[in-house]
């Protein structure tokens, strides 16, 4: 910061330091990057500053002369002041946390900092009393998606949406169809990021209708009732999910054996930085959008929704695409959405064969992990939502059975036949999908405990031949 200082004063230029960054000082926090607004000459700053770190030297905007100098250690991002007038720059910001700024120019008192602070919005006082508020009444209106980004602010600091920026976000809600993708997404990750935000995510649903205006069939969900089985809506119940979901991401790490695996899994990155745990919980707010679809009243009264994972799919493909979602991000959610009842189905057939598991692990393919805590969680919403708490006991003990096997016996559940395809081709078996069919019924035989080596396999494919053989 004192070089800063020290080149502000060689050009005779004022510089601030502003937004996020005095925020997170007022807050005992240490900032992420820096960002500073410059009365004057931001290119010879920027690159002087360049120069002097060995940096490079990114333009962010030309024609609003944005610039970012990168370094080994920080991001630094400067811009001039709207009409070189710090007040004016400050009340066209977002929201009054962020409309801050601490003068670099002349150099920063450390025991008396908090004092040289301009915040004519007052933003110091609202952090202090724990309150959300606008910095104009124009800055929802001049980007909509700060609706959500304050959403975000508010769930990030623990702070209470004052009721006239209510209004404000709520008005900016009803344009987010105006909003990239690309930034919806990133705002919602940054949300997601966080370990429990379903108070949030309500509150998006009842205050501003959010979800409404984003996710495709939410307005049917809402209107769509369930069978027996449930007590809630299809929406009420997806909200629920997301409920359970992070409760559970919660407590992965005290699950004694498979806590840790789970917990590297989740934190994966799929793309951009964002984690196999920022999609699913997005695909847990989706994962049942195929219901109202298939919804079909049964002779007796009740309503059964045959098909609704695969109704879904085309859902999850808008949603993916709304959002610029990788590729990786798109075939995981809509994987997801796709394979979300497999469980259940396994589950409620009352088969407990390593048979039947092993092809459940097959079905499930890259998706094992994710699908069974989705799973979890689906469950949970609607047990909990009917107070069936020992139907719970039983549905968990058996997720966290599957997860072991998955992540404990994983070399058994993911056996490597003992022959290969060349050595079914050297047995006389034709080229094509027999060859493939054989080799997935070797690896069935293994895990049942039928072929324990090479000589077994080889004596059950010559059995299956000579069998071949006698049909004909």
């Amino acid at each position: 910061m004192s070089t800063i200082s020290m080149l502000s004063q060689q050009l005779s230029i004022q510089t601030y330091l502003v937004g996020g960054a005095v925020r997170d000082l007022f807050l005992n926090k240490i900032p992420v990057d820096l960002d500073f607004c410059v009365t004057a000459k931001v290119f010879a700053l920027a690159q002087t500053l360049t120069q002097q770190y060995q940096g490079s030297l990114v333009t962010l905007d030309d024609q609003r002369e944005m610039l970012r100098v990168v370094t080994n250690s920080w991001h630094l991002d400067f811009s001039p002041l709207r009409d070189e007038i710090l007040e004016k720059d400050l009340f066209a910001r977002d929201f009054t946390l962020n409309a801050m700024a601490l003068p670099v120019s002349m150099g920063i008192n450390k025991y008396n900092w908090q004092n040289q602070i301009q915040d004519p919005t007052g933003g110091k006082g609202d952090l202090k009393k724990g309150l959300l508020r606008a910095a104009s009444s124009s800055s929802i209106q001049q980007d909509p998606l700060r609706s959500l980004r304050g959403i975000r602010f508010a769930a990030t600091y623990n702070l209470a949406i004052i009721p006239e920026t209510m209004v404000l976000l709520r008005q900016g809600t009803r344009r987010i169809e105006q909003i990239a993708g690309e930034r919806l997404w990133h705002e919602l990750a940054i949300l997601f990021k966080l370990p429990i935000t379903s108070f949030w995510i309500n509150y998006m649903d009842q205050e501003l209708h959010f979800w409404q205006y984003l996710l495709p069939g939410q307005l049917r969900m809402a209107q769509t009732k369930q069978n027996h089985y449930h007590v809630e809506n299809v929406w009420r119940h997806c909200l629920r999910t997301y409920e359970c979901l992070e409760v559970i991401l919660q407590e992965l790490s005290t699950i004694p054996s498979e806590g840790e695996p789970l917990l590297i899994h989740f934190n994966q990155h799929l793309s951009g930085g964002r984690s196999r745990c920022q999609v699913l919980k997005l695909a847990a707010l989706i994962h049942d959008v195929g219901k109202p679809d298939t919804a079909v009243i049964r002779e007796d009264g009740r309503i059964s929704f045959h098909g609704h994972a695969e109704a879904g799919v085309p859902y999850a493909e808008a949603l993916a695409t709304r959002l610029k979602l990788s590729r990786l991000e798109r075939h995981y959610l809509v994987n997801l959405v796709l394979l979300h009842m497999l469980p259940l189905n396994l589950y409620n057939s009352g088969d407990r064969s390593d048979l039947s598991v092993y092809r459940l692990f097959r079905s499930l393919e890259n998706y094992i992990l994710d699908v069974l805590i989705l799973s979890l969680a689906d469950v949970t919403a609607t047990l909990t939502a009917g107070e069936r708490i020992s139907e719970l006991e039983a549905y968990r003990t058996f997720i966290l059975n599957l997860l072991g096997k998955f992540i404990v016996e994983k070399d058994r559940f993911h056996p490597v036949p003992y022959l290969s395809g060349a050595a079914l081709l050297e047995l006389g078996i034709p080229e094509g999908p027999e060859v493939g069919l054989i080799l997935e019924k070797l690896c069935e035989e293994q895990v049942t405990g039928s072929i324990t080596d090479t000589k077994t396999a080889l004596l059950w494919v010559k059995t299956k031949l000579a069998g071949n053989n006698k049909d004909k």
